[in-house]
């Protein structure tokens, strides 16, 4: 690992996830990380979009807990399968990170629908295909040729953690983003790995509480800084 930066601290915001709390974040720059180095990392709640590796350091609250997936023991809900099925047809690909027209077309439309934001070009380049950071993947999904969504995930000695998701508003009745935690926890087994990291998960925040619903998943305690067993199980 090579250490860009030392070790920061920002300066105290306004909580993005739960109402009348305040957000502080942990920072540094580093690139050149192995899979064992950046699962150190990643075993510890730290997370990265390019060079940039944060994670939560609210000095009065704890709710944005790193979350898991068991993929070795994942089983999906009732409507979960019904998504599977629909989705047969659509086939994903895993390669190293590349730009392209269509990745750039199905991450700004999706930003579009989902924040109602516009992006640069530039900066989705700089964020997702830096390879020299971390060991990462491009994952690519595509129905009759024409590709619909893509992810991003970096890869550590015991699993890979989904960095980002788009697809084109376009394809939602396929339900992409849920097809692609059981398509990527597929490609995590096969890669003779065991976790699939899913980012925070938040208590109360309804855009963040979907990540529970796969099952079985541990989360991480900033306490005990260990993985905990959510007890929760597939309905």
């Amino acid at each position: 690992m090579r250490l860009l930066s030392e070790p920061l601290t920002a300066a105290p915001v306004e909580c993005p996830y739960l109402p009348e709390q305040i957000f502080v974040q942990n920072y540094f720059f580093a690139d050149e990380l192995d899979e064992f180095e950046f699962g150190v990392l990643l075993n510890a709640g730290w997370r990265r979009f390019g060079k940039y590796f944060f994670r939560p350091g609210c000095p009065r609250c704890s709710q944005c807990k790193p979350i898991r997936v068991d993929t070795h023991q994942l089983k999906p809900t009732g409507s979960q399968r019904r998504v599977i099925s629909r989705g047969k047809e659509i086939v994903m690909e895993a390669v190293e990170p590349r730009t392209s027209d269509e990745a750039w077309r199905v991450y700004r439309n999706h930003s579009k629908a989902q924040f109602q934001r516009e992006e640069n070009r530039e900066h989705f380049e700089e964020t997702f295909f830096d390879r020299t950071a971390v060991p990462s993947l491009q994952t690519e999904y595509r129905l009759d040729g024409n590709l619909i969504a893509l992810g991003f995930l970096d890869v550590s000695n015991d699993g890979m953690s989904s960095v980002y998701f788009a697809f084109d508003p376009e394809w939602s009745r396929y339900s992409p983003g849920i097809l692609s935690v059981f398509r990527e926890s597929e490609l995590v087994k096969q890669w003779g790995k065991r976790w699939y990291y899913l980012g925070y998960w938040v208590e109360g925040c309804q855009s963040m509480e979907y990540k529970a619903r796969y099952r079985p998943h541990q989360l991480y305690d900033w306490k005990l800084q260990d993985w905990v067993n959510s007890g929760r199980t597939a309905e």
